[in-house]
């Protein structure tokens, strides 16, 4: 039953479109729990919005102070919880960060959301450093301009956190608005750039929990 909390303390980052979109994909294969703890609520608006939902997904909105309760409280069959965090540093931050098996930040191209992580990365090397590594870390960066220098300069800045940053990552690119909207992924769309996109990573973090990070 991995965990995969997706945290950062900025607003604006893309967030819960990888979350819906990542238990979309994961959806495909295994029954995942969605967790909505961000106070907005989006994630539970797009799947209350959802005409089609995956019959593998379920999405919880989870109340102040229940975060680790609801995921611990989760049978051992739940094949992947996803847990879409607040913005800024909160306990329910705290609680998603001490929860999870692996952590995504996510982080668009721009040295204003890199600057902003900092506090998120500490919060998780705070953890790492009282349980002998776990969780794991990872950035994710999202709704980028493919072959651009800034995305090779945010790449070289992220490295100086000391987390890695996965390979794959979202593009800036109308579809997933779209599918927001319509409460669906990018994965039913016929937009196969970003389909690939969220695979991509969907990809990238079974090889993680696999033990194989090549």
């Amino acid at each position: 039953m991995p965990v995969i909390a997706i945290v950062n303390q900025k607003g604006g980052t893309g967030k819960t479109t990888l979350s819906t979109n990542l238990a979309w994909a994961f959806a495909e294969n295994s029954p995942v729990l969605l967790l909505d703890a961000d106070p907005q609520g989006s994630a539970q608006d797009w799947a209350d919005s959802q005409p089609k939902p995956p019959h593998n997904l379920n999405v919880k909105s989870v109340l102040p102070g229940r975060l680790i309760q609801d995921v611990r409280g989760q049978s051992a069959d739940r094949g992947w919880i996803i847990i879409d965090g607040p913005p800024g540093i909160t306990k329910t931050s705290a609680d998603a960060v001490r929860a999870a098996d692996l952590v995504l930040i996510p982080a668009k191209a721009s040295p204003f959301d890199v600057w902003a992580a900092s506090d998120i990365v500490e919060a998780v090397k705070a953890r790492q450093a009282t349980t002998k590594g776990s969780p794991q870390a990872a950035f994710v960066i999202t709704m980028t301009r493919p072959r651009t220098r800034l995305g090779r300069q945010i790449d070289s800045a992220l490295t100086e956190y000391g987390l890695p940053a996965l390979r794959a990552r979202t593009t800036e690119r109308v579809s997933y608005p779209q599918a927001a909207i319509e409460g669906s992924s990018v994965l039913e769309g016929r937009d196969q750039t970003a389909r690939n996109e969220i695979l991509a990573i969907r990809g990238e973090i079974e090889r993680l929990f696999n033990g194989d990070a090549s």
